[in-house]
């Protein structure tokens, strides 16, 4: 496929508006440049003659410049003074053409990405209902950490070549052409074989297999170092020495001819490059040094020394158009995987859109079972693999893995996220699917290490949605039992003090401290914030809890009032899921769910699990053990 037409999807974005005037500013900053080459030209004529005399200047064998007869009349420093006006102007009007297309480039370029951000948005809405929202999230880190803004370089730097360059471009190579065609096919033709010497010369293969080979080669000379003494004290240190040697030799080799290729590179096209310069001086000095002759009736110019520089520039002003569209090449390569990555993540799937609802959801009375579950994600990779599983009411149940994703989306599950492949998740017999979103949202309830809040007091965040019967003191009593009440009380607003989302407060990424103690602008803490998201449950009294837990605060705790509240809505009868960040926790559920990658290895309590399996007893070491932090470093 043609490289140039990798951008043509987000290049067909309905938000590019004022493209119209893109085109206009970059047809004019394209077009003025042989012009002013031009007016060059007639600027050297007129220093070269010491005036102009004739209405009409020669600059080559096809090229002349008329002018008219007021302005030939005028003695020699008015002739210049006009001249030297006249390309200011046109200078100023290049560069302001120049700005212009810059700027319609860069808000044609935010306009499109604008709008992809926004799509993506949408799809990953749409996406979360089949993949599960934790996969939506490790893509976005992909399409707009990475894919969007190497699709943004690539959007901006073609607008700002196309179409400018290509009339720079062709401009300059018909102006040089009118010059001497001889000359200016010369010219091209040298360019394009030393440039292709280059990129033979070069070979981007051999500089990406040395890329790969060579740091290879150099960690297997580090790790024969790092054995050598064991494996002399085995006796075999001969072999060490002589797998050393080979590698050594090997190393050697693959130096030798890097560098043969590298010291030979610019030599070789330094040479080339003086026999081309070499033989267009002698074209141009032949063209220079002879007289005006007559064949046939038709005069032949030989080319002056203004009609060289036209030409001299000219070739240099088709170089540089080439070059950008070089450099436009080289990135599009790079834009048009992030392109096909976008692109592809933004196709519709007919099989992705919501179920029809049909049925509400009372609570839960006996089980959510879990047959045969699959899950995957965009690109095929399996989140789940053929997953069994029942969890009763009354009950704290942890999900402990090895990969993050697969058991937050065996969480997200029953918040309704996530189209199995196949396998069927039920509620009470009911499948997933059937239950209306609103029936599923009433009896399922998320809790996220900071709540989370929305926009509004600490009152409205725990109050909304409840029954009038609630009042404000069953809101006081359950603060009162987290140990939260008096933190409140202490904010200037109090209860009605105004808590939002804040994106910074997500825990557990990098920066924040294991406690969560990381202060927000509205004076809650992260475990403030995690602790409210529990009150909320305590007031609504879900039938499902799903619950991801912050790390451990730095301070020891003999009892946790959050431990001790999902213990209470386990016994008040719901089914409590957590995802744990506490060994506290662990020690207190129910059961633990192990998964090794997608699949389910191992069920049981903390105490048993250690007794019978290795992966989880390594989990708890890493996630755990106070020490390995301090181990790491």
């Amino acid at each position: 496929m043609n490289r140039f037409t990798t951008l043509r999807q987000p290049r067909s974005e309905a938000t590019k508006s004022g493209a119209g005037f893109h085109w206009l500013w970059a047809t004019i900053a394209g077009l003025l440049v042989p012009v002013m080459l031009v007016l060059f030209g007639v600027v050297a004529e007129l220093i070269d003659d010491g005036g102009i005399r004739t209405g009409t200047i020669r600059l080559g064998s096809y090229l002349g410049v008329p002018l008219p007869q007021e302005f030939v009349s005028q003695d020699s420093f008015t002739q210049l003074t006009q001249l030297v006006l006249v390309a200011l102007a046109i200078t100023v009007c290049f560069c302001l053409a120049i700005w212009l297309n810059r700027r319609t480039s860069d808000r044609l370029t935010r306009g499109v990405v604008r709008s992809l951000h926004q799509r993506m948005f949408q799809q990953s809405l749409r996406r979360a209902e089949i993949e599960g929202a934790a996969a939506q999230r490790i893509r976005a880190a992909q399409l707009i950490g990475k894919d969007l803004p190497e699709l943004g370089m690539g959007l901006s730097l073609w607008y700002r070549v196309i179409p400018r360059s290509i009339f720079m471009l062709v401009g300059c190579i018909v102006l040089a052409l009118m010059v001497n065609i001889w000359l200016a096919l010369l010219a091209v033709i040298s360019g394009a074989a030393i440039w292709k010497l280059y990129g033979r010369l070069r070979n981007p293969e051999w500089l990406e297999l040395s890329r790969f080979e060579i740091p290879e080669i150099r960690e297997r000379l580090i790790n024969l170092i790092g054995d050598a003494p064991m494996m002399a004290r085995l006796q075999a240190g001969q072999q060490a020495d002589q797998a050393y040697e080979g590698e050594l030799e090997s190393l050697d080799r693959r130096l030798v001819g890097d560098d043969a290729r590298r010291g030979r590179l610019w030599p070789v096209l330094m040479i080339a490059g003086s026999v081309a310069i070499a033989v267009l001086v002698m074209g141009l000095g032949a063209n220079i040094l002879s007289e005006d002759v007559r064949d046939g009736g038709l005069d032949h110019y030989g080319l002056s020394l203004p009609a060289s520089l036209v030409l001299g520039l000219a070739l240099t002003g088709a170089a540089f158009s080439a070059g950008r569209l070089n450099q436009l090449a080289r990135q599009l390569r790079r834009s048009s995987r992030a392109c096909e990555g976008i692109y592809l993540y933004l196709q519709h799937h007919d099989d992705g859109a919501p179920s029809e609802q049909r049925v509400g959801l009372a609570g839960l009375r006996e089980s959510v079972d879990m047959q045969n579950i699959s899950l995957k994600d965009s690109s095929g990779k399996s989140i789940l693999n053929n997953l069994s599983l029942s969890l009763r009411p009354k009950s704290l149940v942890a999900f402990l893995g090895s990969d993050e994703l697969s058991t937050r989306s065996l969480v997200e599950l029953m918040m309704g996220f996530g189209r199995p492949s196949n396998g069927v998740l039920q509620i009470d017999g009911i499948n997933l699917r059937d239950i209306h979103p609103k029936a599923l949202a009433k009896q399922v309830m998320w809790i996220a290490p900071d709540g989370p809040l929305w926009e509004g007091t600490i009152t409205d965040n725990l109050m909304s949605g409840l029954d009038q019967s609630v009042d404000k003191r069953d809101m006081v009593n359950v603060l009162e039992g987290l140990g939260l009440y008096e933190r409140i009380t202490r904010l200037s607003d109090g209860l009605d003090t105004i808590v939002g989302p804040i994106a910074e407060s997500r825990v557990g990424r990098p920066g924040q401290n294991a406690g969560g103690n990381l202060g927000t602008p509205d004076g809650l803490s992260i475990s403030a914030r995690y602790t409210l998201g529990l009150a909320r449950a305590l007031l609504h009294r879900p039938a499902i809890v799903l619950v991801n837990e912050p790390p451990a605060p730095t301070e020891h705790l003999n009892e946790d009032p959050c431990l001790k509240a999902m213990r209470q809505l386990a016994d008040l009868g719901s089914l409590v899921v957590v995802l744990p960040n506490r060994l506290q926790t662990m020690r207190h559920c129910d059961r633990v769910v192990l998964l090794n990658g997608a699949n389910l290895v191992g069920e049981g309590k903390h105490a048993e699990l250690l007794n019978s399996s290795d992966l989880y007893r390594h989990l708890n070491y890493l996630l755990f053990n106070p020490y390995r932090h301090r181990a790491s470093n």
